[in-house]
Parts: C-alpha cells; structure tokens; sequence
C-alpha cells in the first residue's frame, strides 16, 4: 500500500513557502501518463461535499484551472517528480504568471497516491492542505488526477478567488 506523500505545504500566492525542492520518485511498475477523469470528478465532489458540510459554498469547476491543474499533474508524471517547484526551480506563482491567472487568491495541493479517497482522506488530515479546501476566499476550482501505473497516481487540486 502506498501512502500519500505530503512533505511539501499548499501554496498560496504571496506566500514564502512552497519554494522546497521537488522529490524525485521511482515508479514501480510505469506506463504513459493517463488522465483519469472520473477520479478527477470524484476528487472535485469530495471537495464541494466538505465545503457542503461545513455551510460553504461549492466551487465550481473552470476549465482554464483544470487545464492548468491538468499541465502540472503531467509534467510530474512525466518528469517523475513530486512538488509545487518544478525541477527547474518554476514555482506556482511563476505557473500562474504564466497562464496570465491574475488573482488576489490562489492554492494548490498535490498528492501522490493509491486512489482518490486516498488522496482525499489525505487532503482533509492534513490542516495546511484542508484549509485550501475548505478556504472562503475561493470561488473556482481546477482538478487533473493522472496515473503511471498501479496505486501511482499524481493528484493536483488548484484554487482561485476569480
């Protein structure tokens, strides 16, 4: 069984954290990255049902965030790496430039795990990455869950005020 890996915190922009080095990970039995779209969907339900629990609003799916959680989730898979920082040093916030995705707000929380109720449990046991879930300030929400093989699976949720 593979746990979720969680040494890296969410990033929220402007914030100092979220510069750490990415994790090289050695995949044990890989094929091509594959999106998996029903587990992407299941990861978005989860999140707007503890959104739903605690009286928030749901965030609604944007598909300019899913490509950019979609872009981020494939380029681990295929660079076989784990991090908010890419092995080139590009960050978050340089991402975000990039896509032109101007916001006052704005997180990301990855994790490299078996299945989806995996991740999720993982997500919501760990305070920095529940806090993105569950933050007031999002509205939208962009979600990509891509495999490389069996229980090796990279899960990226990104939120975003606008």
């Amino acid at each position: 069984m593979m746990a979720a890996v969680f040494g890296l915190s969410p990033v929220l922009v402007g914030a100092s954290g979220g510069q750490e080095a990415p994790i090289a990970i050695s995949f044990v039995n890989p094929h091509y990255p594959q999106p998996v779209v029903e587990q992407a969907r299941a990861l978005a339900d989860d999140v707007n049902a503890e959104r739903a629990k605690r009286g928030l609003p749901a965030l609604a799916r944007d598909e300019a965030l899913d490509r950019f959680a979609y872009a981020k989730a494939m380029e681990m898979a295929a660079r076989g790496y784990f991090g908010h920082t890419d092995p080139d040093g590009v960050t978050f916030q340089d991402r975000l430039r990039a896509w032109h995705w101007t916001t006052t707000y704005a997180a990301e929380n990855i994790a490299f795990d078996r299945d989806e109720p995996h991740a999720h449990a993982a997500f919501m046991n760990s305070e920095p990455h529940a806090r993105n879930l569950l933050d007031r300030n999002e509205r939208r929400i962009g979600v990509a869950v891509v495999t490389v093989g069996e229980h090796e699976t990279f899960y990226v949720e990104d939120f975003s005020a606008n």
